[in-house]
This record gives structure tokens, C-alpha cells and sequence, in this order.
């Protein structure tokens, strides 16, 4: 509370003053340097940053008006009866606020009480009416009382020990707490032990130390207070999570247009797939989240850890409409035809959800520090798209919360409902999910990116609300609409060409038979005028010619014919025999699973094994088995080198699914290097 009277003397605006006279709010200051007169009002004064009196402030402090609310029952009935005694001794008559106002004496006051007594009088005839009551209260506590209620008011007649704050610790040696909390912080990255394990090893420092040793009670109830938010003897992964959160105010991101920041992460999927391979395993998810409108730009899904080509490749997904992506179309209709009927609506369905969903150009995005976002293949493409790039804190998911929880709803939501689900951890895992395990890659990554379409784009999120609607929860749809009004963006699809242009880069030279690339052949007629012609190109082409590759569809790859300023498209030469467009992953699983059976490699034998592979993989527990243990010791042979058995076929089981023959325990014959796409010679 501020004051200030007549003849003060006070500093304001850097300078000293004093008050020589006041006219209605106006006060008159004069400057104890120069003499100069300054008239300033009152409110003026009292309310600048400033001001500051040179002598104390002589009114009271309110900060204990409310102490009675802070009371519990017991404590605040008897500061209530104190302060009717006391009041009525200091002024003649009770408190009007006791209750007492139909007694004609709590107005007009008692003569034993009168202000013309003297105060020793007046507390001698309380101590004597109190006594006669039944509520004793000594003279000397009278008088401590009254001088507390002068000093204090109400809040100076509460007992000290009922407001006393207690201590976490009480009364332990400082250093002894030390010891404690040191220990505690010691277990973040510990097994969970028991509180017993921590307190011997705090009584073996404190007495190498020499410090005095309170009771074994005394020391739990310490420890209790101190480990509350840490969790020493709980989840070692809660605890690590805890210790993981800045030590500060959360910080929030409210972006006002679609794109402004985006968050991108990668986190292992709750759900075992099928392998290329044939064996079972998670598979790693990978997701652009817009954050104004919740909108997943885009999601990819790895049988293994991601690689920095997928981010980039991640990037062109995003700016490009699911129908628009080379090999789609394909690929969802494949899948159509091997799953249950109805579980992928028909094409105008499907197409209708797809253009609902908003292609979002990113202006600012969220990364980690991990090798797969810092490499230079992402950062380059973010370049040349002008997309700014924040690093995440090291180890500090609350950088990234709002992608966090869409991998947890993505499993909530999504995940849990198929087969293979592992759960979030070990203790909600079943006895054996990957025996569960139904889905190919394909297959998931194609209901993903349907179940995000269709269900995640129009289910009302918490997190979205309009300020013309607060009590509604929007969709990301309906929020992209929203925002796109208030905040127009610019409306960005890439074409053919500059999707092509952020794919994988490679070399290759044309021959006579087209281009080999990872084994397969692959041929177009407009590259007639450049076969066995060196492109010119400088190092690292090395005169080769500049490819870009899909890891995800390999049915064609694309040749830039600088001289033109076009891309080529060749397609393998055997790729009308594929049920649909199969990743890099399949395409090398395919071909070790046929040079471990044979000893010549032939191009039916590869398109055979890569169908087998898209229809579900190995058909047996004793097949998966099998390439479980034969992914971990048998090496992957280059396409170059191996040779096959060219009368090894694939022969159909009952169920209609190709599976492979038993693998040879003899040693491969070497033979001359052979195109693996060359058809057996009838």
C-alpha cells in the first residue's frame, strides 16, 4: 500500500522531492536541488514505478485481512473469541461482526469497559469476567494479546504453531538432505530398486562423512517428501520420462495458419507386420503433423530403422495428393484385391475422402537431432522448398509434444484394432504377437493412409477450437477450413516432375538391354538415342546418366535427360508379371530368398518370389522361423554374383500362395554372372 501526506519527502523520476502543498488531487513538488516547483496529481504519483518515500510507509499491511479463511474450525472459533475480548477492551464495545447485534449492551458497551478507565482496569475486569465464565485467560496473555492485536490485528492473535510451515526434512542435518537428494537424482538411470537400497548407501556416505543419523522413521518420511515428483522406485521408464522435462514453464505453440509449423518425428509402430522376408517384426513409423489443423501431411512406415532418403521422401508425399504419387493407384487396388471384402471402399469413395484431406505446405518444421533429419539429403531438400528447420533440445520430447500424442492416438485409434498389436509395453503385451501377425507393410501403410483420410481428418479434436466457436471440438477438416479463411495459404501440389525431383539420386549408364539398377533391367523406348552414350556429366555422375528411384514402388525408375530438361520413365522389364509396385526391401528379400535355393538367378524366379511375398509373405510358423534365423546369419549376395538353379519353381500351396522351395545344403556352383531378368529359354 502506497501514502503520501503533506511535507513528505519522496524520490520521483530520478530526482528528489517534497510536498509543499496540495490543491484538491494536485500536489505541489519541490526539487531539493534546483527548488523548481512540479505540480503532479495524486493517482499520478501513488501509481508510477518511481515513486519511493524515503521514510517507511506508515499504513497497515492487508496481506492477513483473509487469515480467518486459512484457519481450520477449531483454530479460527478461538482467534474469533480473543478478538471479541480484546476489541472490547481497547474500544468499550464487541465487534458488530460477532453476532451479538439484538443485545443492547454489544452496541452501547459496558461501563467496566469504557475508554475513560485506565487499560489496566479494563483487562483486570476481562481476566475476572472470563474466569467467571469458565474461559480463563491469564493477565499477561491478555496483555501479549492486546499488543499483537495493535501491531498484527486479527492475524496477530493466531497461535504461531497452528501457521507454522513445516519443513520437508524437519529438522535433518542440511548435509544429510544433500546425501538424499543426490541419491535420489542418482536413480534415473538405474533399475528400480527399493527405498532400503537407497538408504544404505546415504548411511554408508554419511558415515564415511561423519554426520549424526536421525531414525530409521525420520529418514522414510524424508525420503517420501523429497521423491514425490521423480519416481525413484516406480516405472524406470516414468522416471526417466520426469527427468526428461525442462526444468521451467512449458512453452505453448499456437499457430494461426495451416503450415506454419509442422512437427516431424519417428517413433517404432505397436504392431508386428510381416517382413519381406518372411520373418515378423515392428515396423517404424514416420509422420509430418501439421499443427494448426492436426493434419498428418504425411506417414511413412520402414521395416527398419528410418533412413534420411525416407525423410526426404516423406517431404514429397506431403506435397503431393495420393492419387498424383506414381504407383499408388496400383498399389491400393492390389491391396483391395487380397483383403477382405469391403475393407477398402470403392474409388469414388475413396477419392472423394482424398481431395477433403488439405495438401498443407510446411513453413517452419520440428525435427530431432537424430542422423535421419540432420543428414544432408533432408536438409537440402527443406532448402530448396524454403522450409525453415528448428532443432529439437537433446533428449527433450516436450519440444515435440503434439506429434507425441498422435503416435499415441494413432495406436489407440488405429493400431490396437489390428492383427499384431504388441500393445505400449511388455506388461500389456500378449503371450505371442508374432504369431498374430497378418499384415504386409503394403498393406498397413495403404490402410493408414485411408484411415487417416477417412477417420483422423473428420473426428473432432480437444486441441482444435474456433474463437467464434469455443464450445466446439473441430476436425482437422473443418479447422483447415477455418483457418484458411482468416489466413489464406498458397495452394501447393507438386507435379510429376517435382515429386520425381525429391526421390533418392543415383548413377547408372544405358546399355544396349537399358539401365541395370539394383539387378533388374529396366528399358524405355525414348532411350534409344542414348544407349551406350555417356551423359557428360561431371563427377560424381562420372559420365553415368542421373537416375531417381521410389525405395517404396520400384516398377519403374526415372532417367533426367538433362539435354531436354525431361525424366524418362523406365519400367522393368518385367514388371507387367508383378501383382503391384513392391519397395527396394521386397525386391532384396526376393532375391536372397531365391539365391538361397538355387544356384542360377533368374528373372521368373525373382517376379514369382516378390508375388509370393506381396500376398503375404512366408505361409508357415516353420517358414518364418526359418527366415528369422536365415536374416541374422545367412549374408545378403549381391545381384551380380549369384547364381540360381534355373529349374527351381515356385509351387502354389493349397490356400493359393506361393511358397518357396526348402533351401539347398549344397554349395553354389560359380557360374558367369547372369541378368536376372532373363526369361528360362523354352
Amino acid at each position: 500500500m502506497r501514502s503520501v501526506r503533506l511535507f513528505d519527502c519522496l524520490h520521483y523520476d530520478g530526482h528528489a522531492w517534497q510536498v509543499v502543498a496540495q490543491e484538491g488531487q494536485q500536489l505541489a513538488l519541490k526539487n531539493l536541488q534546483t527548488n523548481r516547483i512540479r505540480r503532479v496529481g495524486v493517482a499520478e504519483l501513488l501509481g508510477d514505478d518511481s515513486y519511493l518515500p524515503d521514510a517507511p510507509d506508515r499504513l497497515p499491511r492487508l496481506d492477513s485481512a483473509a487469515v480467518l479463511e486459512t484457519l481450520d474450525p477449531q483454530t479460527r472459533e478461538r482467534v474469533v473469541f480473543l478478538h471479541r475480548h480484546v476489541a472490547e477492551v481497547l474500544t468499550g464495545t464487541s465487534p458488530a461482526s460477532d453476532g451479538d447485534d439484538d443485545d443492547p449492551d454489544a452496541a452501547v458497551g459496558r461501563p467496566q469497559y469504557a475508554v475513560s478507565h485506565p487499560l489496566q482496569d479494563r483487562i483486570s475486569a476481562k481476566v475476572a469476567e472470563l474466569a467467571a465464565a469458565g474461559t480463563p485467560v491469564a493477565f499477561r496473555s491478555l496483555e501479549r494479546y492486546i499488543t499483537a492485536y495493535r501491531a498484527d490485528g486479527i492475524a496477530g492473535l493466531v497461535d504461531g504453531r497452528r501457521t507454522r510451515q513445516a519443513s520437508q526434512t524437519g529438522r535433518m542435518d542440511p548435509a544429510l538432505v544433500s546425501l538424499l537428494e543426490h541419491a535420489i537424482g542418482g536413480q534415473t538411470n538405474l533399475s528400480t530398486g527399493t527405498r532400503s537400497r537407497l538408504l544404505m548407501q546415504v548411511r554408508l556416505e554419511a558415515t564415511h562423512l561423519g554426520l549424526p543419523m536421525p531414525s530409521r522413521a525420520t529418514l522414510y518420511r524424508a525420503l517420501d517428501n523429497l521423491a514425490r515428483a521423480k519416481h525413484p522406485f516406480g516405472n524406470a521408464t516414468t522416471r526417466r520420462t520426469q527427468a526428461n522435462r525442462p526444468d521451467r514453464t512449458w512453452g505453448q505453440q499456437s499457430p494461426s495458419r495451416p503450415g506454419e509449423l509442422v512437427e516431424v518425428d519417428s517413433t517404432p509402430l505397436d504392431l508386428m507386420v510381416i517382413y519381406p522376408n518372411g520373418s515378423t517384426g515392428r515396423a517404424d513409423l514416420t509422420v509430418a503433423l501439421d499443427i494448426a489443423t492436426r493434419t498428418p501431411c504425411s506417414a511413412i512406415l520402414r521395416p527398419v530403422a528410418t533412413k534420411s532418403v525416407d525423410a526426404a521422401v516423406l517431404l514429397a508425399r506431403a506435397l503431393t495428393p495420393l492419387p498424383m504419387q506414381p504407383g499408388w493407384p496400383a498399389s491400393l487396388s492390389f491391396s483391395r484385391s487380397i483383403l477382405p471384402a469391403g475393407m477398402i471402399p470403392g474409388d469414388d469413395e475413396v477419392g472423394a475422402r482424398i481431395a477433403a484431406k488439405p495438401v498443407i505446405v510446411p513453413e517452419s518444421i520440428t525435427i530431432d537431432r537424430g542422423k535421419v533429419y540432420v543428414g544432408s539429403t533432408f536438409l537440402n531438400a527443406c532448402e530448396r522448398l524454403q522450409i525453415s528447420v528448428t532443432k529439437a533440445a537433446p533428449r527433450t520430447p516436450t519440444d515435440k509434444p503434439h506429434i507425441e500424442r498422435v503416435f499415441a492416438a494413432i495406436n489407440s485409434g488405429f493400431t490396437q484394432y489390428l492383427a499384431g498389436y504388441v500393445g505400449p509395453n511388455v506388461v500389456n503385451r500378449g503371450s505371442s504377437p508374432q504369431a498374430e501377425a497378418y499384415w504386409t507393410l503394403a498393406d498397413v501403410q495403404n490402410l493408414l493412409d485411408l484411415w487417416i483420410v477417412a477417420v483422423w481428418q473428420n473426428k473432432p479434436h480437444p486441441g482444435l477450437r474456433h474463437p467464434a466457436m469455443p464450445k466446439k471440438d473441430l476436425s482437422p477438416n473443418e479447422a483447415y477450413a477455418a483457418l484458411a479463411t482468416v489466413a489464406p495459404t498458397i495452394n501447393v501440389a507438386l507435379d510429376r516432375d517435382d515429386y520425381i525431383g525429391l526421390l533418392p539420386v543415383a548413377y547408372r549408364s544405358i546399355q544396349g538391354y537399358g539401365i541395370n539398377f539394383e539387378g533388374l533391367h529396366y528399358d524405355s523406348a525414348d532411350l534409344h538415342p542414348y544407349r551406350g552414350v555417356k551423359s557428360g556429366l561431371p563427377l560424381p555422375a562420372g559420365g553415368r546418366w542421373e537416375i531417381r528411384y521410389d525405395p517404396y514402388r520400384l516398377q519403374s525408375i526415372f532417367v533426367r535427360d538433362h539435354t531436354r530438361g525431361v525424366w524418362i520413365e523406365a519400367e522393368w522389364s518385367l514388371a507387367k508379371r508383378t501383382l503391384a509396385p513392391f519397395s527396394l526391401d521386397v525386391l532384396r528379400a526376393a532375391r536372397t530368398a531365391v539365391a538361397r535355393r538355387s544356384d542360377t538367378v533368374a528373372g521368373v524366379d525373382v517376379v514369382a518370389e516378390i508375388n509370393r511375398i506381396q500376398t503375404g509373405g512366408a505361409a508357415t510358423t516353420k517358414e518364418r522361423k526359418a527366415a528369422t534365423r536365415d536374416s541374422v546369419n545367412t549374408p545378403v549376395v549381391p545381384a551380380q554374383t549369384v547364381v540360381a538353379d534355373p529349374a527351381a519353381t515356385i509351387e502354389p500351396t493349397p490356400s493359393g500362395v506361393p511358397t518357396a522351395d526348402p533351401p539347398q545344403t549344397r554349395s553354389p556352383k560359380r557360374r558367369a554372372a547372369r541378368r536376372i531378368d532373363d526369361e528360362d529359354e523354352e
